[in-house]
């Protein structure tokens, strides 16, 4: 066999599979954020798992054979979103009820939400209070200093109008 054959043999195969790629990234375009997002929450997921691990249990305690689970868990997460994104483009052609990629932001939102929640029971184990009720008092928080704000802006205006 002759060796510019197996060069040229090479080239095409290595032609096909870069044109395959870029084919590939070209139709997961539109969903590159959901994709992001999606990995970010799982990412920290992951980081504040470990993080807590550690802190409760020591450094001993922490095992990298289970960190293969996140790379099924993203991949499945992310398998997921592309299927929706698929469905949405191909079946419901782009929209649904006038909401452009609705199962895909869906989905997305379903597994942030499961990440998420995850966060949260993480951070209880360490002793501090659920996210939820850190969101609760940081409205009721917000309320308070719009309501002061608005007393303050009110009581400057009757001054000038006194004066």
């Amino acid at each position: 066999m002759n060796f510019n054959n197996i060069y040229v043999f090479d080239f095409q195969i290595k032609s096909f599979l870069f044109s395959l790629l870029i084919s590939v990234i070209t139709i997961l375009t539109p969903i590159k954020a959901f994709l992001i997002i999606c990995s970010l929450f799982v990412g920290a997921d992951t980081v504040f798992g470990i993080y807590t691990t550690i802190k409760l249990n020591g450094l001993k305690s922490f095992r990298s054979n289970l960190l293969f689970n996140v790379v099924v868990k993203t991949f499945f997460y992310m398998g997921a979103i592309v299927l929706a994104y698929l469905i949405d483009k191909h079946i419901f052609e782009g929209s649904i009820m006038g909401v452009n990629l609705l199962i895909t932001k869906a989905i997305t939102l379903l597994w942030c939400y499961i990440e998420l929640k995850s966060l949260n029971q993480t951070s209880m184990k360490l002793g501090n209070k659920s996210l939820w009720v850190l969101v609760k008092d940081m409205f009721n928080k917000g309320k308070e200093f719009k309501k002061d704000l608005g007393d303050i802006i009110n009581n400057n205006d009757n001054q000038e109008i006194e004066e």
